[in-house]
């Protein structure tokens, strides 16, 4: 089998840690055909992983993960070989909401009294777009005393202050994954919905009814489906004429249960993507 990996992120990932070289030399040591490093929101990887990739004999597959809302829930897409020239374009709706919310995160966080202001977070941030655990790691460096006794500081955190009723909780407003699937069809991008069963699974209709919106395929196998949900799933693929693809969704320390390699499904996953570039939603 020739092995693929489609969904990983890099430093260019506000949660990513590895940079895009290190990333192509541990899977081409692992044998790996092809990679696609979807950082969030974000092409920041690219070219240096396009020319990593060179060197190394293995092929990249330009890719993002972007975050769209569906049904009031954060929902991920992850869209293959999308221009990072024209990326831009596309993910500006969802940068200026993930600024915004920052901003009132920060705003919300300073008057309950955290030294914090949102150059620095937007500095830290860059070249990506600023999240939330970055916001943490600068408040447990200026106020070490409230992070005392937690094992998980940055979800804990999170969940106390930024969750409902939080005291800097601020309503998200995202922006709906019909329109990031028509976007990036229009750009003669492939979208691909990812790990589907995490957080809050998706059904049959979920999965009908994007499919009618331009879906193109599903994320069946990643780290955090179970055989059942990784055999519900590509079930529905076959279904509704859905690319099936796979990725370990790593990011690094920040989730040490995911490991490079760990993942991978046959190049021909890659070969189905390429097929659907520039195609109807309708088939």
């Amino acid at each position: 089998m020739r092995k693929v990996d489609l969904h990983i992120h890099s430093k260019y990932s506000s949660d990513g840690e590895l940079s895009p070289g290190d990333i192509a030399a541990k899977l081409a040591r692992l044998n790996y055909a092809a990679l696609s490093i979807t950082d969030h929101d974000s092409m920041g990887a690219y070219p240096e992983i396009e020319e990593e990739g060179k060197k190394l004999g293995l092929e990249v597959i330009p890719g993002v993960e972007i975050t769209t809302g569906y049904r009031g829930r954060e929902t991920h897409l992850l869209g293959y070989f999308l221009s990072p020239e024209v990326a831009p374009l596309v993910l500006n709706p969802v940068l200026q909401s993930r600024l915004e919310l920052t901003r009132k995160r920060v705003e919300k966080l300073k008057r309950l009294g955290f030294n914090i202001e949102m150059e620095e977070v937007l500095r830290r941030s860059s070249p990506s777009p600023p999240t939330a655990p970055i916001i943490i790691e600068i408040l447990m460096e200026r106020h070490p005393e409230k992070f005392e006794g937690m094992e998980d500081p940055i979800r804990e955190f999170y969940r106390a202050y930024f969750l409902p009723p939080g005291p800097a909780y601020v309503e998200r407003v995202y922006v709906p994954i019909e329109t990031m699937v028509e976007k990036l069809r229009q750009r003669g991008a492939v979208p691909v919905l990812a790990h589907p069963g995490a957080y809050f699974p998706l059904e049959e209709e979920d999965i009908k009814y994007l499919k009618k919106e331009g879906l193109q395929g599903i994320e069946v196998k990643n780290t955090y489906h179970s055989p059942e949900q990784e055999y519900f799933y590509r079930e529905l693929a076959k279904k509704y004429s859905l690319v099936p693809t796979c990725g370990s969704d790593f990011h690094g320390s920040r989730k040490p249960e995911v490991h490079l390699g760990d993942v991978a499904c046959d190049y021909r996953v890659v070969e189905e993507l390429k097929l659907r570039r520039g195609v109807s939603g309708e088939f």
